[in-house]
């Protein structure tokens, strides 16, 4: 069988900005590398290795901190070029708009940035560095609103452990793709670090498995964990994950790791020499290493040698080999207990990484090689042998696009839409309160019909039964915060006759804008009375630089409640989410809508 490297970690640099606790490879507050790191030529030189063993892999640029390699951007650019996938393994601190943005035109995937709790105290502790939490947010945040896909990845560990739930609520609240769940190999500076228990270990697994379907557009997926796949078994053996690379380790067999010296091991957690890369190409390495070999047809020691589960888990290798020194030991943490020697259960996912499929191959059209070739390439060998499942089951000699389709669950790889589908029914008139629509008949006559239909409109999206007076305020605020901003695009930044004048000048050559002004000057020098407070209010409108949405003063004051570390972070979600509801202007009522969705919500504001 041949082993095609899906993914591979590497450790370009060994400087870092923090002192992790459980840092594998002991970095942390140096400005420099050490001596033996890899120079940038030296990677440049690596790079076209990698990808002529699998130019779709996907490359984890991590460290230390990459952030903190000098020359971070040309080896992303130059990895890209190359057809590889380029993620960053980042603690985020040295993410903000200027370098995401560059690391988005430099061809970058996404970002997994390390927050381990929303706790500040536990999270700085955990990473050595105060504020860290702060920055770290910053940069996650800055990375999505780039156009980098993110993930959340959080280790577990006895401190943090029962908040797992509310970390995964936050990160897919803020967009994050995935929340990946690590667990601790005590290995480096983690060496002297305790790990959770056997029993703990098993618990977030079977949370992991519970709500991995309660976060649309969000994968919950636990890392160094190939106990999961056990888990999923027990809970269904015919469950869909079970034939994914999800949660299988796959430590030398499809993922491998360099470290900053250019030293390649099974992985990251593991300083088990399988080659260097100053002296060897990748290619070389990845397909002649006796080291490397162990890992393709292990021959498994203690428990995990004897278990049903050792080829569609197998035990965490690294954490063996920490606790045992042999990488080729039984797991300790794992709760499962063997009754014997077991027969060795087998699905899709343990043929795609070990082989030992006895059915030929199928014949595949052109067309359906072009469309399964645009799957990931850490993805395609099992979704390769499950069509051709799939083809063998049903008599099919030759796999077309149709057949393709077929095979996927859940109706397919991309479920469409159905082409009948009936239209939408007509929403129904929303009814007022009688006091909101005695107010509407102060506005001009040739202003009120836009009111009416507006007010229908909002309150559709918002959901409401009535229009009472409070909305009407509501959505006056807002409709007086956009007319602002339009205002001020015009040359408008006071409220004069002059300006009217200079808006007539500006839309000269438009008569129904300059109609429009007339009428509304007319109306206003009409008044008998004017509304202070409106004028008030509006010239506020005017002079608030806001580029997204407005603030009222009353919400601006409940931001300001919430504490520091948390302040920039609620101000962005709360604009984005209030722009999705449909708000223009964030109001105290539109910023409890979106706080009181939130689980978090109470530790962001301070309990208000």
């Amino acid at each position: 069988m041949e082993f095609i490297p899906f993914a591979i970690s590497w450790n370009i640099t060994s400087r870092c900005n923090l002192a992790c606790q459980h840092c594998y490879i002991d970095a942390g507050c140096r400005d420099g590398g050490l001596p033996g790191d890899l120079r940038t030529d030296d990677i440049m030189k690596i790079l076209p290795g990698i990808a002529a063993v699998n130019p779709g892999a996907v490359l984890i640029l991590t460290g230390g901190e990459p952030m903190a390699h000098g020359d971070i951007y040309e080896i992303c650019a130059k990895a890209s070029s190359l057809g590889l996938m380029v993620v960053l393994g980042t603690n985020g601190t040295l993410l903000n708009p200027s370098s995401a943005k560059r690391l988005k035109e430099c061809g970058v995937s996404g970002v997994g940035v390390s927050i381990d709790s929303l706790d500040e105290k536990i999270h700085d502790q955990f990473r050595g560095s105060p504020g860290s939490l702060k920055a770290s947010m910053r940069g996650l945040l800055a990375a999505r609103d780039a156009g980098l896909e993110i993930q959340v990845q959080t280790t577990a560990i006895n401190a943090n452990i029962d908040e797992l739930p509310l970390v995964a609520e936050w990160a897919h609240k803020i967009g994050a793709k995935a929340f990946n769940v690590f667990f601790l190999v005590c290995t480096g500076r983690g060496q002297t670090m305790t790990d959770i228990s056997p029993q703990s270990y098993e618990k977030v697994l079977k949370w992991a498995s519970r709500v991995r379907n309660d976060f649309p557009g969000m994968m919950v997926r636990p890392k160094c964990a190939p106990h999961f796949k056990r888990i999923l078994y027990e809970e269904d053996k015919n469950h869909p994950l079970l034939s994914t690379y999800i949660a299988a380790c796959r430590a030398g067999t499809q993922y491998c790791r360099i470290d900053p010296s250019g030293v390649v091991t099974p992985c990251p957690y593991m300083d088990v020499p399988a080659g260097d890369l100053r002296t060897s190409e990748f290619g070389d390495v990845w397909k002649g290493s006796a080291v490397l070999e162990k890992y393709r047809s292990p021959k498994l020691g203690g428990k995990c040698g004897l278990c049903a589960f050792r080829l569609l888990c197998g035990g965490c290798r690294a954490r063996a080999y920490a606790n045992l020194g042999d990488e080729m030991g039984e797991d300790a943490y794992c709760a499962y207990e063997p009754s014997g020697r077991e027969e060795a259960i087998t699905s899709i996912d343990t043929v795609a990484k070990f082989g030992g499929g006895s059915e030929p191959s199928s014949n595949w059209s052109p067309e359906a090689e072009a469309i399964i070739n645009k799957i990931p390439v850490f993805a395609r060998s099992i979704v390769r042998l499950a069509v051709e499942k799939h083809s063998r089951e049903h008599g099919a000699v030759l796999i077309t696009p149709e057949l393709l389709k077929a095979a996927a669950p859940s109706g397919g790889w991309g479920r469409p839409q159905p082409a009948n589908a009936p239209p939408p029914k007509k929403a129904e008139e929303i009814p007022w309160d009688d006091d909101a629509y005695a107010r509407t008949k102060n506005a001009p006559d040739f202003v009120r019909p836009g009111i009416y239909k507006l007010m229908q409109k909002r309150g559709a999206e918002r959901g409401k039964n009535r229009i009472d007076d409070a909305f009407l305020s509501e959505i006056r605020d807002e409709s007086m915060m956009l007319v602002s901003k339009r205002m001020k695009k015009t040359g408008f930044d006071e409220l004069s006759m002059q300006s009217w004048n200079a808006a007539k000048d500006r839309f000269s050559k438009n008569a129904g804008r300059v109609e429009t002004i007339n009428r509304i000057v007319e109306f206003l020098d009409g008044r008998e009375k004017k509304n202070e407070a409106i004028i008030s209010k509006f010239k506020s409108y005017l002079e608030d630089d806001s580029p997204v949405v407005g603030w009222t003063p009353d919400a601006k004051s409940r931001l300001n409640k919430v504490p520091e570390n948390f302040r920039d972070m609620a101000k962005t979600y709360i604009e984005k989410e209030s722009l999705k509801k449909g708000y223009r202007m964030i109001t105290e009522k539109s910023f409890d809508d979106v706080m009181n969705e939130l689980p978090f919500a109470k530790m962001m504001t301070g309990g208000q």
